[in-house]
């Protein structure tokens, strides 16, 4: 149970939500539900923050569900936009 807390909690950090608007933030959470089994399974001791959660999925692509797979790309680019828009532009 402590694990599936603990990956759930870090499955958060894949996109920092944070710095996304309405739209990508129901995004992000779409690409969390799609990946949250692959990120219990391959990802889960990982420490959030700081785009170490989304570089595991991607260092584990080949072993992914297909649906998380296809999410990488979405979520590497709302990564990228989040930073973007934290570092102020």
């Amino acid at each position: 149970m402590r694990l599936a807390v603990a990956a759930a909690l870090a499955l958060l950090a894949i996109t920092p939500a944070h710095a996304l608007d309405a739209a990508g933030k129901a995004e992000a959470d779409r690409m969390k539900e799609l990946c949250k089994g692959d990120w219990i399974r391959h990802c889960a001791l990982v420490a959030p923050g700081g785009g170490r959660g989304l570089a595991c999925l991607e260092a584990h692509a080949a072993e992914l569900s297909q649906p998380c797979r296809d999410a990488l790309p979405a979520a590497k680019a709302l990564r990228e936009k989040a930073a973007k828009e934290r570092a102020g532009g």
